[in-house]
């Protein structure tokens, strides 16, 4: 008995953009969540803007570019660990 499963390979294809998708846009509002959100005064706004996102194979990362960044964090100011944890809330929503 032979089976067709040549359907299934785009199944997937279009359940893993789905996937992608919804991570753009939780990587996106987690950004925005972090500017509005960090407790710190923003002297320079750098570090406001060296809040990055970027979705890779194995999931969403979040990440601030600026090398003193877990520095402030280490001083009890709010970075980007609400972002993240924002976003894991986000994706729990959005994917069910």
């Amino acid at each position: 008995m032979k089976f067709d499963f040549s359907d299934v390979d785009s199944f997937f294809d279009q359940g893993y953009a789905e996937v992608k998708a919804v991570e753009e846009k939780v990587g996106k509002e987690a950004v925005d969540y972090a500017v509005k959100n960090g407790s710190y005064q923003n002297q320079t706004g750098t570090l406001r803007k060296s809040n990055k996102y970027s979705v890779e194979d194995d999931g969403l990362e979040l990440r601030n570019e600026a090398e003193y960044a877990s520095f402030v964090e280490s001083k009890g100011y709010e970075v980007l660990t609400g972002a993240a944890l924002f976003a894991e809330r986000r994706l729990k929503e959005e994917i069910k």
